[in-house]
């Protein structure tokens, strides 16, 4: 019971100090706009913090689930980002601009499935356009972290249909 107790302790002190170095690190990335720093949050993303978002993305609030195919090997992708649908369209901020591995494979493939909201949406047509252009159809909290994130450009998804269960 004792090691059980431990190891809860040791796991929850290193989820600690990666949301602790991941905050500091978020501020100075978006802040500073510095690439290097922009690398380092894309890493701890991609392998810390994206598996554990993947377990909750897409039920409730903004974030949502991708699911794409790669544009080489066809590997199927999940990537937690923050969504919101608007009547027929997803938009979805891109804080790291559109270099970025899955918005790549959606633009290549022009087709991807999102979870958002607690639906899955089959998407196509994907288009990024300037944020400015988007930014009045986001509701006012996603407004506040856009800005925060400074993202300048978004992605457009037209909705198709509902994804079948």
């Amino acid at each position: 019971m004792r090691k059980i107790a431990k190891t809860l302790v040791l796991i929850l002190g290193v989820v600690v100090v990666i949301e602790v170095v991941d905050t500091a690190l978020s501020q100075w990335a978006w802040r500073s706009r510095n690439p290097r720093a922009l690398h380092l949050k894309k890493l701890l993303n991609k392998y810390a913090l994206n598996p554990v978002m993947l377990r909750f993305s897409g039920r409730y609030g903004f974030s949502a689930v991708v699911h794409h195919e790669g544009r080489r090997s066809g590997t199927r992708y999940a990537t937690p980002v923050i969504a919101h649908q608007s009547h027929q369209d997803v938009i979805v901020p891109l804080p790291y601009g559109t270099d970025v591995d899955w918005l790549n494979n959606l633009l290549a493939t022009g087709r991807a499935v999102v979870d958002v909201e607690g639906r899955s949406l089959k998407v196509d047509q994907p288009i990024v356009v300037d944020i400015a252009d988007v930014i009045h159809l986001l509701p006012a909290p996603m407004v506040r972290t856009v800005r925060f994130n400074g993202a300048r450009e978004a992605v457009r998804l037209h909705v198709s249909e509902p994804a079948p269960a």
